[in-house]
């Protein structure tokens, strides 16, 4: 074959080659484009409901805010009608406060008074008693009870203690004998004497001597067996009829 048509057939060969190969190079740049303008569409999409996420947010935070705002507008009229209704009460209570601060001194000494004279009483159940006392005292001074119920409250005190003065019976009572602290069997008789049984079935019996309570053991054979029917029969809750009993009237 002429070389000249040999290079005329390559050249033509060349050029479909070169030819194709651009083709294909442009359908893959239509393909990206086509890909990145749906990229775009897509991102476009998302960017959209973003925003209108964000403008529902918007809205619902408006609304929010709108309620809150109310609620807070109530609540401030609700405050000044309680200030309002508060003030009145204080108007109306004024005396009742003046005559609380009058009724405290009076309730103190009260208790100062049945203090001391607590000490000096039979001594039964000396600590339970004062304590009850300094409960109230403390729940009047830390505010946590009104002047008028520690008045109540004192009242009631009162009435126990007179219970006491007009009732008898028998207790489990740690009392010192001879320094050491035991558990005995204690006969309260009002507010006159109060008659023990050791563990060790002696006896002995609380009396006034000149402003004082003293203890006196009981002894003598007579002395213990009308004791022992005595605590006998109150351990029966016998209570009516006829005892004889060691003398424990206070001496003078």
């Amino acid at each position: 074959m002429n070389s000249k048509y040999i290079v005329i057939a390559l050249l033509a060969f060349s050029s479909s080659s070169f030819a194709e190969t651009n083709l294909k190079s442009l359908e893959n740049i239509s393909q990206e484009l086509v890909d990145i303008r749906q990229q775009i569409s897509n991102l476009h999409d998302k960017i959209n409901f973003k925003k209108e996420n964000f403008r529902d947010q918007l809205r619902s935070f408006a609304n929010q805010k709108s309620d809150l705002e109310v609620k807070i507008s109530r609540s401030d009229l609700n405050l000044k009608d309680l200030q309002r209704e508060l003030n009145k009460l204080k108007e109306i209570n004024q005396d009742k406060y003046k005559s609380y601060d009058e009724l405290t001194p009076v309730i103190e000494k009260s208790i100062s008074s049945l203090r001391t004279s607590i000490k000096g009483s039979l001594p039964f159940k000396i600590k339970e008693r004062l304590q009850a006392l300094d409960d109230i005292e403390h729940r009047l001074n830390s505010n946590i009870i009104s002047p008028n119920k520690a008045a109540n409250q004192l009242w009631a005190y009162v009435e126990d203690e007179l219970m006491i003065g007009r009732s008898s019976g028998i207790y489990n009572e740690s009392i010192n004998i001879g320094g050491e602290d035991k558990l005995v069997k204690v006969l309260r008789i009002g507010k006159i004497a109060m008659i023990y049984k050791t563990p060790d079935e002696g006896y002995g019996v609380f009396r006034k001597q000149e402003n004082k309570w003293v203890q006196v053991a009981i002894e003598g054979g007579d002395n213990t067996r009308q004791l022992d029917y005595l605590f006998d029969s109150f351990n029966k809750n016998i209570r009516n009829g006829l005892f004889t009993i060691p003398n424990i009237l206070p001496n003078s």
